[in-house]
């Protein structure tokens, strides 16, 4: 059982690829449980088309609720499950993050992978539920940031996500629209000078966009380029 944070900053994607993959983990044969840890705007749900009864939120408001109400098998592919978010819950100060643990560490020793989409931003609120991570993940688009401080901006990204405590921690570099020699040379900066992994390159892909329009994982349906699969091969190969 491997618990996987992926963070990273409004925008930047993390949404859709925790969706992908762990949609193609589980076609992989890995149960694995996605969960949108994002109390203020969760958003999962849209990437599977799904709006189930039960939600985090529910628990949250209501915690002696019975736990096996709350994951939703997503039918369209084997050892998938999600624990989602109310999209229309009102924003309530009072929701505790600690009160997530409660339910990630009664479902985790039930899947092999539980991967959870935390808030955009650095999470400091959900701190108590970074605390249950093995790993997390930073996704960065590099496209939102001018070429001129792109190597500063990044590095101040990636202390602050790393100041969170989780010391096994990967970076993915996703959709980034900016020339070839910038893109090689932020690789290089990040794996070198910064010594932080680099999980991979996540070219832009308007399929992944087409997707979650319609609500389906890439994998699920088609992924022409590989970038997908790929990723969640070095996934597995990685943290399994």
């Amino acid at each position: 059982m491997v618990v996987i944070g992926i963070t990273g900053f409004e925008g930047s994607g993390k949404t859709a690829l925790t969706a992908n993959i762990g949609a193609c983990l589980a076609m992989r044969g890995i149960r694995t449980l996605l969960v949108d840890a994002d109390l203020y705007f969760p958003n999962l749900a849209f990437q599977f088309g799904v709006a189930p009864k039960y939600t985090i939120h529910a628990y949250l408001e209501n915690p002696r609720m019975d736990l096996e109400w709350l994951t939703y098998p997503y039918m369209e592919i084997k050892n998938l499950h999600l624990l989602l978010g109310d999209p229309n819950a009102p924003i309530r100060h009072k929701l505790s993050f600690k009160n997530l643990t409660t339910l990630i560490e009664y479902f985790k020793p039930a899947y092999g992978a539980v991967l959870i989409d935390f808030p955009s931003g650095l999470p400091i609120d959900a701190h108590p539920l970074i605390l249950e991570l093995d790993y997390q993940v930073l996704v960065i688009d590099p496209s939102t940031v001018p070429l001129r401080n792109l190597h500063d901006w990044v590095d101040s990204a990636i202390r602050k996500f790393l100041h969170l405590g989780i010391e096994d921690f990967w970076v993915i570099l996703n959709k980034p629209l900016i020339p070839e020699r910038n893109l090689e040379a932020l690789e290089k900066f990040v794996s070198e000078e910064l010594e932080v992994p680099l999980l991979g390159t996540v070219p832009y892909d308007p399929l992944i966009l087409e997707g979650t329009y319609n609500g389906t994982p890439l994998c699920a349906w088609g992924d022409e380029l590989g970038v997908i699969t790929r990723l969640s091969g070095t996934f597995e190969e990685i943290f399994f």
